[in-house]
């Protein structure tokens, strides 16, 4: 409940943060100076006719919104070893939960099944991202993905323990393709526009959210999540661009078998094409373009 308010706040201020920034600084450009005083300049200050505003007296320069597409890697969530000749387990110890909340009755079976792994297969991933550029380079992302895929449980079985102990192949024994990941964060992000190449920008960031992962029948499985990304743009009309982007989320499953969590590792690699919005006048977009050409 705590973790689901959480990340509610987080897809909120996905939503509300870019409008209040930009509110905030429509707020700060006022009410036209009468015509018997000195001009007032956009941000709502009124300065003499040589003190017109600057680069600089903007917070936020820019925004960019995003759209993508492309694949999510999902990821082995346990990973149970095969148990030993000699190994003994006690009542319900070595029991694996099926899709549908019971108990697979394969897994009660130790003589022939052992080495369960549940695995979230690959699958199409897609969703948004918001910019909001506080300098020429870098930029808070406020960022949606969603993914959907199948969740897979399987075990060694073996089909004569008594004459071929070691003879083991790898069964599948459940499934749910019902499974989705949601997830929302925050990023700040670096466009490396110094290391520029063939057209392209490399882009670097570190990112923090909270995702859902969704079953058909089980109950979801949230968490906090710590990220990292990196991409490349490049520029094919005016304000607009199209980007790729590899995002590596790590956060910890809490997996029912084991009764503690394990750390996991979703990948997701998506392409985009980028909107740019400039939040600046244009004449002082200019005087700042010049002023870099320089």
């Amino acid at each position: 409940m705590i973790f689901r308010t959480f990340l509610s706040m987080i897809l909120a201020a996905s939503l509300l943060l870019p409008g209040s920034l930009l509110l905030a600084q429509e707020e700060t450009e006022g009410p036209e100076a009468p015509a018997d005083t000195e001009e007032a300049e956009p941000g709502g200050i009124v300065l003499p006719e040589d003190e017109a505003l600057t680069y600089g007296d903007y917070t936020v320069k820019a925004y960019t919104i995003t759209a993508f597409a492309g694949n999510f890697s999902g990821a082995t969530y346990l990973d149970n070893k095969p148990l030993g000749p000699r190994t003994l387990l006690a009542p319900g110890y070595g029991d694996i939960m099926g899709f549908d909340g019971s108990v697979l009755r394969v897994s009660q079976d130790a003589t022939h099944y052992t080495g369960a792994q549940k695995e979230i297969q690959t699958g199409p991933g897609y969703g948004g991202r918001i910019g909001i550029y506080i300098s020429d380079d870098f930029h808070l992302d406020l960022s949606a993905t969603f993914a959907s895929a199948k969740v897979i449980t399987t075990m060694l079985y073996t089909k004569n323990p008594d004459t071929e102990p070691e003879v083991k192949e790898r069964i599948q024994v459940d499934e749910d393709p019902g499974y989705n990941m949601i997830k929302g964060g925050l990023a700040l992000m670096y466009d490396a526009t110094p290391a520029k190449f063939f057209g392209l920008v490399p882009r670097l960031g570190f990112g923090l959210g909270g995702l859902i992962n969704r079953y058909s029948e089980l109950s979801d499985v949230t968490g906090l999540y710590l990220e990292g990304n990196f991409g490349l743009n490049a520029h094919i009309a005016k304000n607009l661009q199209f980007g790729a982007q590899v995002d590596v989320t790590n956060f910890a499953f809490e997996v029912e078998e084991l009764g503690y969590s394990n750390m996991v590792n979703y990948v997701t690699y998506t392409f985009g094409i980028t909107w740019f919005l400039d939040a600046l006048p244009p004449s002082v977009r200019a005087a700042h373009l010049a002023e870099e050409k320089n």
